[in-house]
């Protein structure tokens, strides 16, 4: 005798209070007002009371979907179809607590600081008598460093205290930018005397 299929429960299908509470944004709220708040946003209307941009969103929004996370579930915004990004703020105030104190870390370096390569370097030798801040991406770019690249991410990446890896191995990682950084000075001397064959 078959056995009856159970029926499958259906999502429910409702807007809780929050998501139907959408206040108006007062001009004089500071960022500290806004984020005590509860209700939706726009996030047009808040932003310039926030050290957050639509780019950020957008590249945070970029890596949460190759991770498989919600941004909207799980740091309270998200992007209905063919509009514009909205926040839930009871969730988002978390989430932007934690962002911004990541930004504000001493390895978060200013963009402006970063160097790109010149195209007059040709080979390694050239490239580590150069100072300042460079991408590491641009740095692996070079053989030895090329073929050295998944040793030098992970023993960045090894180390908890990304500070202590900028100022000891010259290379760490931003997950503010989500990026890799070198300071080419401290670099060096580090990577030909923990990753490279010849001490």
């Amino acid at each position: 005798m078959a056995l009856k299929s159970s029926k499958k429960e259906k999502p429910e299908l409702s807007f809780d209070t929050e998501e139907m509470t959408w206040p108006d944004v007062e001009d004089s709220w500071t960022e500290e007002d806004l984020l005590v708040q509860t209700g939706m946003f726009k996030f047009s209307k808040i932003k310039d009371k926030l050290s957050l941009s639509t780019a950020d969103l957008t590249k945070i929004s970029r890596d949460a979907l190759r991770n498989n996370i919600n941004t909207y579930e799980s740091y309270g915004f998200g992007k209905p179809k063919g509009s514009q990004y909205i926040v839930r703020m009871s969730l988002f105030r978390n989430f932007y607590s934690d962002y911004t104190s990541r930004k504000n870390l001493p390895t978060n370096i200013d963009l402006d600081q970063v160097q790109s390569i010149p195209t007059a370097i040709h080979n390694a030798n050239s490239l580590i008598e150069l100072d300042g801040y460079f991408y590491l991406k641009e740095v692996c770019a070079y053989s030895p460093f090329k073929e050295s690249e998944e040793v030098i991410k992970n023993s960045v990446r090894s180390q908890e205290n990304q500070e202590e890896a900028k100022n000891t191995n010259g290379c760490w990682y931003d997950e503010t930018k989500r990026e890799y950084f070198v300071d080419m000075q401290l670099f060096v001397p580090w990577f030909f005397g923990s990753v490279w064959v010849r001490p």
